[in-house]
């Protein structure tokens, strides 16, 4: 509690480092100026919430079936003051040539450890103008605890069906720009 008061402390003296109190749909500039990585954040004033997003970060290019695969983490917590959350929504966004998986099984691999997580997924028609290909959006409700130990890992994969996506030491540093406002 200390941490995150000292945090908006810090940051309220930032002008144009990092605001929540951008009106809905606004950006939220990253904590850390010069990353790579953009850290957006909107306030919603209907539902007196606000969400914080890592911008989609590419995991993988042109595996198996898979054109593309990208990773938007994100959270929301009620009003305005920065909350740690509980559940990360964990989004993968995939590119695949030809026909979507009725029945794909995806699984996080931190360290060797195998771990599951419920889903909600959904097709994206087209997703790249011009190519008969699909897209595909995968969110996943993923415990807080378990996104601090990928940040940690030595190892990080991410598994659909039988091919197997190592997320390198690039794409786990954006996850942890996301860590970096909690």
């Amino acid at each position: 509690m200390a941490n995150q008061i000292m945090l908006l402390l810090a940051l309220s003296f930032l002008p144009g480092q990092f605001s929540l109190l951008s009106p809905m749909g606004h950006p939220v500039t990253p904590v850390i100026t010069g990353a790579p990585f953009k850290v957006e954040g909107s306030y919603d004033a209907l539902k007196d919430e606000t969400t914080v997003r890592l911008l989609p970060v590419k995991i993988s290019n042109g595996q198996g079936k898979y054109v593309s695969i990208h990773m938007s983490p994100s959270f929301k917590f009620p009003g305005r003051s920065l909350l740690e959350p509980k559940i990360i929504d964990f989004e993968l966004q995939t590119v695949v040539r030809g026909r979507l998986s009725t029945d794909l099984y995806v699984v996080f691999i931190i360290d060797g450890e195998t771990v599951y997580l419920s889903s909600n997924r959904w097709a994206v028609k087209r997703p790249v103008p011009g190519r008969v290909w699909m897209g595909e959006r995968l969110v996943f409700r993923m415990p807080y605890e378990t996104y601090v130990k990928i940040t940690k890992a030595r190892t990080f994969a991410i598994k659909f069906d039988g091919v197997k996506f190592s997320v390198g030491e690039k794409q786990k540093d954006a996850l942890l720009e996301l860590l970096n406002i909690t």
